[in-house]
């Protein structure tokens, strides 16, 4: 079968190898940018943690001149492959929520309430869904969010993927986050392709990033917001 993923670089290129493994086709359109909006310096003061939801913080993080200070600090991440990822990248004390960013709101707040008070740092994207900060105000735990990232949206489907749905041959569209749907909704409609998306069918991360495609595609998601469940859905379904 033959699928289309839409998810942003470099992570569109390495769920579009996994399908290819699985002997499948597949197809390259990411439909968000990432540019880096991390500032010079960090307020660091009475940081005693970080909050990790995205692989993709990590490797901002990577390069910023006080990455060492950073990688002293015990991390919560929101999955297994993003703690893997801050592992690799030279971060020692941390510890996963295995689920979303609800799950990670209470892995902070089991783990704060046990430790010394203080700032958890949450370097994140622009636009971040979840709300961590609120959910640990709520539990009295103080939230330093800073933006690192931010994700532009395509405004076009690039001329290939557009003659691949023209023609027909795509079986099925993997979906991310909220955002790509977001932006994959302005797409359809921008190009004019709701008749052809009507009859493929679409693999969502979660429920939330499904909900933005709910008129436009047939919709299946994954029982767990990470990868392999995802995959798993899309492989056993095909």
């Amino acid at each position: 079968m033959r699928f289309l993923v839409t998810r942003p670089q470099p992570d569109c290129r390495r769920t579009a190898d996994r399908l290819r493994a699985a002997g499948h086709v597949a197809d390259e359109a990411p439909l968000l940018a990432t540019r880096e909006t991390l500032p010079d310096h960090l307020d660091l003061s009475g940081v005693t943690a970080l909050a990790v939801s995205s692989r993709r913080t990590v490797a901002v993080l990577e390069t910023h001149p006080q990455i060492g200070a950073l990688r002293a600090l015990p991390v919560y991440s929101v999955g297994d492959a993003t703690a893997a990822v801050c592992r690799n990248a030279g971060f020692a004390d941390v510890l996963s929520a295995q689920g979303d960013v609800g799950a990670l709101a209470d892995l902070v707040l089991r783990s704060q309430a046990s430790n010394d008070a203080g700032v958890v740092l949450y370097p994140a994207a622009a636009d971040r869904a979840g709300d961590l900060e609120g959910r640990l105000a709520a539990g009295n735990v103080s939230c330093r969010a800073v933006s690192v990232y931010r994700m532009d949206p395509a405004g076009a489907l690039p001329p290939d993927v557009l003659d691949l749905l023209l023609r027909g041959a795509c079986d099925g569209v993997l979906i991310y986050s909220k955002r790509t749907a977001e932006t994959l909704n302005d797409l359809v409609r921008f190009h004019g392709l709701g008749h052809i998306f009507s009859g493929l069918q679409g693999y969502a991360l979660s429920s939330q990033a499904a909900a933005p495609l709910s008129g436009i595609l047939p919709l299946k998601t994954a029982a767990a917001p990470n990868e392999d469940a995802l995959l798993e859905l899309v492989l056993t379904r095909s």
